[in-house]
């Protein structure tokens, strides 16, 4: 995790039938980075939502992974800590050519926060 303590992971699992990764996390809504972004008005960077998305597929593929290309990100909402510290995450996930396209979106409930479509490929 590149950021210690900033989110656990409540459940995660992988469907190779749909070459999905679904998971729960809770964030960390005392964390440090908060103090920096921002003092009163805590939410959670976008750099770091695209990290957890980054994070999950490691863990699945139980490998490094570099986020090496975009073509869509999205931030919907902003993620609030004291008011979403339970968060979905969806993953479709395609390889090509060694790397993985990934479509990612992190919600809770119906609300959309973000939605990106990466490239990553191992480090």
């Amino acid at each position: 995790m590149l950021i210690k303590d900033f989110y656990t992971i409540d459940s995660c699992s992988y469907s190779q039938d749909n070459n999905n990764i679904s998971a729960n996390i809770t964030i960390n809504p005392n964390h440090d980075v908060y103090k920096g972004h921002f003092p009163g008005q805590p939410v959670v960077p976008g750099v770091i939502q695209l990290q957890i998305l980054r994070e999950l597929c490691e863990k699945e593929f139980n490998k490094p992974l570099s986020i090496t290309g975009s073509s869509v990100i999205k931030y919907i909402n902003m993620i609030i800590p004291d008011k979403n510290p339970k968060l979905a995450i969806d993953i479709a996930i395609k390889e090509i050519d060694g790397a993985y396209k990934i479509d990612g979106k992190i919600l809770d409930g119906d609300t959309v926060f973000l939605k990106a479509k990466l490239t990553l490929s191992n480090s």
